[in-house]
């Protein structure tokens, strides 16, 4: 039996890089915040937005979903602060946490890392040797760990090493997410306007 999950969808960035907010970046006619919220509300039974923005700019994007809006304790401080600040607002034993810069994300990778976890706390993609601490599963215990050690550690690696945590190898999850798309961040002009050409493309 598929157990229920709390979808964490971070979109409180500076957005530095880019210039402009990218949960507001638009493809084929949607933004990236409806695009990721409409695929993960397929396997998620909760959406919770961490942001930084006045709660009726999101409301206005996504009229057609139900979802809780959690502004970060201490903004833009970054994504553990995000995820830290979330804690009391999840209703389930188990949390997607999501990044809003990453449209072609795979929602099946929801139940495929449902079905991994076991007693683990989080499960963590690695591709390229790097590890991919967002768009994957953790525990509720795990945010409660980040909101604990918030403060002493400031980083997503440094959160995870204070974990019990499944790896997986990049070979593993090309059987869900062929090419890693669900792991490809839009961060700069120069990628959205390569994002672009490769969907018209139909990738």
């Amino acid at each position: 039996m598929i157990k229920p999950v709390s979808c964490v969808l971070l979109a409180g960035g500076q957005s530095k890089r880019m210039g402009k907010d990218k949960a507001f970046l638009t493809l084929n006619g949607k933004t990236f915040l409806q695009i990721i919220t409409e695929k993960l509300s397929k396997k998620c039974n909760e959406i919770i937005l961490s942001v930084n923005k006045d709660e009726e700019i999101y409301r206005e994007h996504l009229k057609e979903f139900n979802f809780k809006v959690v502004k970060d304790l201490n903004p833009y401080e970054g994504p553990l602060n995000g995820i830290s600040s979330v804690y009391s607002y999840i209703s389930n034993d188990f949390v997607f946490i999501a990044t809003c810069d990453t449209p072609l994300i795979n929602e099946n990778l929801v139940n495929f890392y449902l079905e991994k976890i076991g007693n683990y706390d989080a499960i963590v993609p690695v591709i390229d040797g790097k590890i991919q601490p967002l768009n994957t599963l953790y525990t509720k215990n795990a945010v409660l760990k980040a909101k604990d050690l918030y403060g002493k550690v400031k980083s997503l690696k440094g959160w995870i090493e204070n974990l019990s945590v499944l790896f997986l190898n990049q070979n593993e999850l090309e059987k869900i997410d062929k090419g890693l798309w669900s792991y490809k961040s839009i961060n700069t002009p120069d990628q959205y306007e390569e994002l672009l050409r490769k969907f018209h493309q139909k990738i």
